[in-house]
């Protein structure tokens, strides 16, 4: 019989066990640059998170490598639906990573770009379709910063000037094989909204 997650430990470590989970289950990851001390105990005490988010239904990914610590859900009933919109977004947020990775040398942890330059780039990917307004793609923005997926920085000054920085955390909960793979998706939700995007994607090929 598996010991239960916790079982043995001392006050101190069962409150920093229910602090990781509760940072996996409300943002979906542990980053060390924004949680050092948490996320330094939780791979000191692996097995423990492990177990508990088990038992929630999480698979957890250990990324030593970017220094994060990603929940996935593994039951439907744990998945939040995406609206179109959100979805497309981070589509396209998908594509400009994995784009300046490949073609512009960047590392996974210094990929970004301002809302001016995302949103022109967007319209390149989905010319079928308008950005949403400056308003939803803000709350958009502040939903996946919620998860982990980007950080935003230069809020006070112009919408425009805001700057995306986009996490390595994108690749899991967007885990395409290739870019071939993400045209696919990309053409099917352009299909459910009735329209077509002949348009060669850049690098699709």
């Amino acid at each position: 019989m598996n010991p239960i997650p916790g079982h043995g430990m001392g006050e101190g470590d069962r409150e920093s066990l229910q602090e990781a989970f509760q940072r996996l289950l409300a943002a979906g990851a542990i980053l060390r640059e924004d949680h050092r001390e948490l996320y330094d105990w939780a791979r000191l005490h692996r097995d423990a998170v492990d177990g508990l988010a088990a038992l929630a239904g999480m698979k957890l990914v250990w990324e030593h490598e970017h220094r994060l610590v990603l929940a996935l859900p593994q039951q439907p009933r744990l998945l939040r639906r995406m609206r179109q919109d959100e979805t497309l977004v981070t589509l396209a947020l998908w594509y400009d990573f994995d784009r300046m990775v490949k073609d512009d040398g960047l590392t996974p942890e210094d990929v970004s770009l301002t809302v001016a330059t995302f949103s022109e780039q967007f319209e390149s990917k989905f010319r079928s379709l308008q950005l949403p307004a400056a308003t939803r793609l803000l709350e958009i923005l502040r939903m996946l910063e919620r998860k982990s997926v980007v950080r935003l920085a230069d809020t006070a000054g112009p919408f425009t000037d805001i700057k995306i920085r986009v996490l390595p955390t994108i690749r899991y909960l967007v885990p395409f094989a290739d870019l071939a793979e993400w045209v696919r998706t990309r053409d099917r939700h352009l299909a459910s909204q009735g329209v077509t995007d002949d348009a060669d994607t850049e690098g699709a090929a």
